[in-house]
Parts: structure tokens; sequence; C-alpha cells
């Protein structure tokens, strides 16, 4: 049984426990797999199995509902968030897709042809071996996205063993390596994923006290907002058990008044990244930006200073750019580390650091330090 009908066979074991819940509204696991068995009856009928489709959409049952439904069809699916439609072009153009998949006004699935001029070598290695895919493109800030591809499979792997049942908020996008780990973690093990109405903090903040939302996925920067914005006097977010942050360097002010004001509630960095997946990662403690990386299915080594990565569910490759694996392997990550026996720190991207006078700063350095002085609030 692959993890995909694992996931189905879950789904049908608490039919009537809510799934999601979208607008306020459950959408229950009943109604949720009769959803993916409607998709997939309308996309046979125009989308050939294995075929490249761009899913252009943010999180919603329905939108759920189709990529499992596209999967079963064995397609390889570019996640792609709502966006001006020249730049939703050029990233059809650069996936290759064959079909373009949205929802209009009346929340109707929508399905165009778009034409394609060649069959990317990693696309068609994945239908040939009859795999599902996904495509991800990199949230670089200039320039243009990469557009990795992996096995949907083997990022779905890792979450067939079970775990706590949660209810959960999706604060990452849709097309975010963590959001889609959030997720199927919460559809893997019975929980309930509440989509905000919105990714500012008050609205986020009411969803969590109105469903009583037991885990957070999100970054230190939204976190920060989260004590700037007044969220913790205006609403109860007690029930929080589990806050994991990643993305980026943690400052140590931050995660020390979240400790104070969320005493019970586990402060827990993960690390991932669009192109290696989700990577195992215990933090020493809820009051430390020390983690342990890896475990027997995940290598990671450090070589100059920078992380490097080897697990199953690191991406096939890039399709608009040159490969960044080391000739046994290991994605070259980019992330500049410190070590301290087993345990490491991540200091930021290795392209951002600041040499001034021979001295190397990495900028959440600075941050921290001004983040410790009085009056100093937001870093925008």
């Amino acid at each position: 049984m692959n993890a995909l009908q694992t996931l189905l066979k879950r789904f049908a074991e608490h039919p009537h426990a809510p799934a999601v819940i979208y607008h306020n509204r459950p959408t229950c696991y009943d109604q949720l797999l009769e959803s993916v068995h409607h998709a997939k009856s309308v996309l046979l009928d125009r989308v050939e199995p294995g075929s490249t489709v761009s899913l252009v959409t943010d999180f919603c049952p329905d939108a759920i509902a189709v990529l499992i439904a596209l999967w079963l069809n064995r397609c390889t699916v570019a996640l792609i968030t709502p966006r001006p439609s020249a730049q939703l072009q050029v990233l059809h153009d650069i996936c290759q897709a064959q079909w373009v998949a949205n929802f209009d006004e009346r929340g109707q699935l929508c399905v165009t042809p778009h034409t394609r001029s060649i069959e990317p070598a990693l696309i068609r290695q994945l239908r040939d071996q009859d795999s599902p895919g996904v495509i991800i493109f990199t949230s670089g800030s200039s320039g243009t996205p990469k557009a990795s591809v992996h096995k949907a499979l083997a990022l779905l792997e890792r979450h067939q063993q079970r775990k706590r049942r949660l209810t959960s908020i999706a604060f990452l996008l849709f097309d975010h390596i963590g959001g889609l780990n959030a997720l199927f973690y919460t559809l893997f093990n019975g929980g309930c994923l509440v989509i905000p109405a919105s990714r500012q903090p008050a609205p986020v903040a009411k969803a969590i006290e109105q469903h009583r939302v037991q885990a957070l996925t999100t970054s230190p920067t939204f976190l920060n907002l989260l004590l700037l914005s007044g969220a913790f006097e205006d609403h109860d977010l007690g029930s929080l058990e589990v806050i994991n942050y990643s993305a980026e360097p943690m400052p140590e002010q931050v995660l020390h008044r979240l400790h104070k004001l969320l005493p019970h509630a586990r402060l827990s960095q993960s690390y991932g990244l669009t192109e290696t997946g989700v990577v195992p990662a215990r933090s020493e403690s809820s009051r430390s930006g020390w983690m342990k990386l890896g475990d027997e299915a995940c290598q990671v080594r450090v070589v100059d200073g920078l992380l490097e990565i080897r697990n199953n569910s690191t991406m096939l490759g890039y399709l608009n750019a040159p490969s960044p694996f080391t000739e046994d392997g290991f994605y070259r990550t980019g992330d500049a580390v410190v070590q301290r026996g087993d345990w490491m720190k991540v200091l930021g991207r290795a392209t951002e650091m600041i040499n001034v006078g021979g001295e190397k700063v990495f900028p959440s350095e600075i941050e921290n330090v001004l983040k410790g002085l009085p009056r100093i609030g937001c870093d925008g």
C-alpha cells in the first residue's frame, strides 16, 4: 500500500470528524473523500494520466481534493498560488504544463489546456515510472523562481507513521513545502486544518482562539508581528501546544517572550527547504535556537561551514537551473551553520553574509542585537 492509498484509508477511519475548517465551516473526512472521488472522475474525462497540470489556488477543501485526485491520476502537479496573469504564464511555461486547473468565482473547478513545447526529462522520468509528482517553485525575492521537481509519494512517505492528532492552522501557503507538510501531517493523523480568513496577526489569532488550535507552523517574523500586534492581549491563545518555526533564524528575544507568554507550549525549530522537504529536527529546548538534524533516513553534514543534506524526500532536480547536488548526492543548501557537538545553529544564507573590514557578520546577528535594545520593535 503506497502513501496515497494509506491516506485515503485514514480518511475512512473517522468519517464524521472535521478535516478542514474553511470560512468557519467544517468539511468532514467523508465529505473530503467524496470530493476526491468526484474530482478524480471529472479530471479523468479530460486529463490524461501522467499529464503535467498547473494547479492555481490557495488552501480550501476543494483544492486539497483536486491535488489528491491528480496524484491518484499519476499527474505531476505544479502548485501555484494566485498572482498576476503575466507571472502565471511564466510559471506555466517553466513547468511545461499541459493543463491549467483553477476555481472560478463560484468555486467551480475549471480545467483548460495549455500548449507545451517539450516534455522536460525529469517529468518524463516520473511519467515513465507511473509516479505522481509535484513541482514547487522557490520563493526567492528576485529573478525567475526555480522549479523543483519531487516525487509526491516520497514527500508523503514520512507521514505514514501515526503521530499526534492535532488541530492545526494553515498559515504557510498551499505552494510552500512547509504548508504541504502541515496539511498532510494533519490529514494522515485525523486532525483538523483550520484555514484563517487571512494571514495577518489578528485573523490568525482569532482563528486560534475560536477553534482551539493546538499547532502553529510559521516564521519567526510572523511570531514577532504576533507579539507586537497585541494579539496575546486581545485573544486567548492558550490552546497552542506546539509552535514550529523555520525559514529564518529566530531572534532570542522573541523566543524568550513567547516562552514567557505560553509556558506550556513546545517551541520547536524545524528545518526544511523547497528542494529537500522538511528535514527531521529536534530542538535543544523551547528556549534554544540549537537543534539536531537528520535521522537514519536523512544524512546531514557540514562542509566548509555550509550545510549539506541527502534524504529520500529531496527533489529530483530543477527544471530551469543547474544541478545543486554533490557527486555523492548531497544537496548544497547554501545555509551557514555553527556546530556544538551534535547540535547545530543556522546562521543564515551564506550569500547574505556581510563582510566589514574582514569581519563576517550575518543580518540575523545584527537583528538580535537591535531587538535586545529598548524601544526597538519591528524590523519590517
